[in-house]
């Protein structure tokens, strides 16, 4: 089982299927309430028909580049508890191309992912190609948008070249749902 989360919704890939659940205790790309995500966690594993065993599965969670450190022992400790033998990383820069720059652009924040990933969020910096234009000497390379925001296809930057993933909503749990399959 694989989880990714964005906005306030979680994604679970899980046999070649993909759930895709707003739950209250998400905010922003991030889990703000550790007891209500474990209740909603579970009902969700309930209502889907998810078992996981006695002795408990190994769960892998997509690493964002914005993450810290601290965020590990959190996630870790929050599926530690629900009873994961083990909690491994995938990170989410290994399903990028080298060759450009990838945005992930949702509804309340962007990533810009560089090395590490720069967090914005959207209340504060509304104007996304006013943003890229603050970034021009680090944008190299082509930009590639992915993510939940609805205007991704609107954005552009002069002198920039800027795409979107046809699968700009789904790519990420699209590239798990790959590795799944093929069980790379």
């Amino acid at each position: 089982m694989s989880i990714y989360i964005a906005d306030d919704i979680i994604f679970i890939v899980n046999k070649n299927k993909v759930i895709n659940k707003k739950f209250k205790s998400i905010d922003r790309g991030f889990i703000k309430d550790k007891e209500l995500f474990m209740e909603e966690f579970l009902k969700l594993l309930k209502q889907e028909k998810i078992r996981i065993k006695i002795l408990g599965d190994k769960i892998e969670f997509v690493w964002n580049t914005y993450f810290k450190e601290s965020d590990k022992f959190f996630i870790d400790n929050i599926f530690l508890d629900l009873g994961f033998a083990k909690v491994e990383y995938v990170q989410i820069k290994d399903y990028f191309d080298r060759d450009a720059i990838y945005m992930e652009v949702n509804n309340t924040y962007l990533v810009i992912n560089f090395n590490e990933g720069i967090y914005l969020d959207l209340t504060y910096f509304k104007d996304i190609p006013k943003i890229l234009e603050y970034f021009q000497e680090r944008l190299d390379k082509d930009i590639i948008l992915f993510g939940k925001n609805k205007d991704i296809p609107l954005i552009k930057v002069d002198n920039k070249n800027i795409y979107y993933l046809q699968n700009k909503n789904s790519y990420i749990t699209d590239c798990l749902l790959q590795v799944k399959k093929y069980g790379v």
